[in-house]
């Protein structure tokens, strides 16, 4: 399909002129002349015919390839507001992968032991840890897009593991300060953080 509106450039001269509506122009130059072709949306086209057999006139017909950008990756995290976050931190070191609470070791002591030491009752709780640390971890990561969208911290999505294990907060002040304390902590350590890694 014919392009209208090419901008077309003798770059020893500097004098241009545009293509019509059917993608037609014509321009003078000399034999050794660079012409560029350029376009909204298309890739810049250079020509010259220096190597070209001698002629008056060159009745040529020019293709234009589409501009294309490759973009980095972008990740799109869900918003969501701080008592739907106080919800999670909540639940941060509750789950222990086995309920001992409510085995008694005195009545039952053969699943108490059995539950408390076998292999399959220990792989639970290292299961129950995993996920533990996972969702700490995923908190952590909302809170600070969240900090960084209030201008509280500035860190970048690669650092946020390294200062999570700076911080090396506990389950238990994870899940018992307030919205403040958990602030004034965060940025007390950021500014450490920075001081040490920077």
């Amino acid at each position: 399909m014919p392009i209208p509106q090419v901008m077309i450039i003798n770059k020893r001269t500097n004098v241009g002129v545009f293509s019509d509506n059917e993608g037609r122009f014509i321009i003078k130059s000399l034999k050794t002349d660079t012409i560029i072709l350029s376009s909204l949306g298309y890739k810049i086209k250079k020509l010259c015919f220096k190597d070209s057999l001698a002629k008056t006139n060159y009745d040529l017909t020019i293709t234009l390839d589409k501009l294309y950008f490759t973009l980095k990756e972008v990740n799109i995290y869900p918003v969501r507001s701080l008592n739907e976050i106080d919800k999670d931190r909540n639940k941060v070191g509750t789950k222990k992968g086995v309920s001992l609470q409510g085995l008694d070791a005195i009545q039952s002591p053969i699943t108490y032991l059995y539950e408390r030491f076998s292999k399959f009752g220990k792989s639970k709780q290292k299961v129950a840890a995993w996920e533990n640390e996972d969702l700490k971890r995923d908190l952590l990561k909302e809170l600070f897009r969240m900090y960084i969208r209030y201008d509280i911290i500035a860190l970048n999505d690669t650092e946020f593991d390294a200062f999570i294990k700076y911080l090396n907060f506990s389950d238990e002040f994870i899940r018992n300060s307030t919205q403040l304390e958990l602030v004034l902590a965060i940025k007390g350590k950021y500014e450490n953080f920075k001081r040490r890694w920077k």
